[in-house]
């Protein structure tokens, strides 16, 4: 079922499926214009129908994400966070697993540490403390364009961009994990699509979506998510890919190190976004939720 739900700033737009126990995924990425340029056509569940089959699956694109609203403001962790709380209590759920994505592991660590009460177990896939960290060179640039925005403006920062970087910043370092998984050919396809669809996009809403990326990603940034790691008491799973190129082990590792009791577990040739990728990985994550339920209600 896809039902949109309007908050006092945005809209969220939200798919589900099944019944039991909810588990609500968290997506990875940033409020850039790859998710728009995207049509929802191309959105169609695949690997989701898998947590359909055992629990009540809830798939939702985050603020100025595909097909939810693109507000001015808000990209900041806390109000993500808020945002899955007002979905949940919308849709009338007491508590929930959640599976926290990439970009989405950290909105799911300051729901988890801010209401543990509304969470039956976290799984952190793919993620870390700090996604942009400064002894990394894709992190710095990221962190001078940030920079440039709120020195210069949109229009000078979007001038500014770096090379290659049309459709999403992400350009900058997406080819490499398409490289490593050995499917660079169809990601420069998907990239020749969306230069071709930029001539239905003005430039003002280019330098929008372009400032809106840069200030989704800056929220990573400003906030000390280990603050909030510290705080978790729910059940909580790590789980990382051996192969991953966008967010490396060691980060992985020291998110395991800074939640309380957390398990952590690498994934042998593993690569990004294992939960959408890997079945085995989603066998497993279902498997570990079961039991989490079997103890929960004894």
């Amino acid at each position: 079922m896809r039902q949109y739900l309007r908050l006092s700033d945005c809209t969220l737009f939200y798919e589900t499926a099944g019944s039991g126990t909810p588990v609500v995924y968290v997506h990875g990425g940033f409020a850039s214009l790859d998710t728009v340029i995207n049509s929802p056509e191309t959105n169609q569940w695949t690997w989701e129908y898998d947590f359909a089959d055992g629990f009540f699956a809830i798939f939702y694109d985050r603020r100025g994400c595909y097909r939810s609203s693109r507000p001015e403001t808000g990209y900041d962790l806390l109000t993500q966070s808020t945002d899955l709380l007002h979905l949940l209590d919308h849709l009338q759920i007491t508590d929930t697993h959640i599976i926290g994505s990439s970009a989405g592991g950290p909105i799911s660590i300051l729901f988890a540490a801010n209401y543990p009460h509304r969470v039956r177990s976290l799984f952190l896939v793919g993620t870390a403390l700090d996604l942009f960290p400064e002894s990394d060179a894709d992190s710095r640039l990221v962190r001078e364009h940030v920079a440039i925005l709120h020195r210069d403006g949109k229009e000078v920062a979007f001038a500014q961009r770096p090379k290659d970087v049309e459709v999403s910043f992400s350009e900058v370092w997406d080819h490499r994990e398409a490289q490593a998984r050995g499917t660079l050919a169809e990601y420069r396809e998907k990239q020749a699509q969306w230069r071709h669809k930029l001539h239905t996009i003005t430039n003002d809403q280019r330098v929008h979506y372009y400032a809106t990326e840069l200030e989704n990603m800056n929220a990573y940034i400003t906030e000390d998510v280990s603050v909030y790691a510290a705080q978790i008491s729910v059940p909580t799973y790590i789980i990382h890919g051996e192969n991953d190129q966008l967010v490396e082990q060691a980060w992985a590792e020291k998110l395991a190190s800074s939640i309380p009791n957390a398990k952590y577990e690498l994934i042998r040739n593993g690569s990004h976004t294992l939960i959408g990728r890997n079945r085995v990985v989603r066998r497993k994550v279902i498997q570990l939720m079961q039991e989490i339920d079997r103890n929960h209600n004894i």
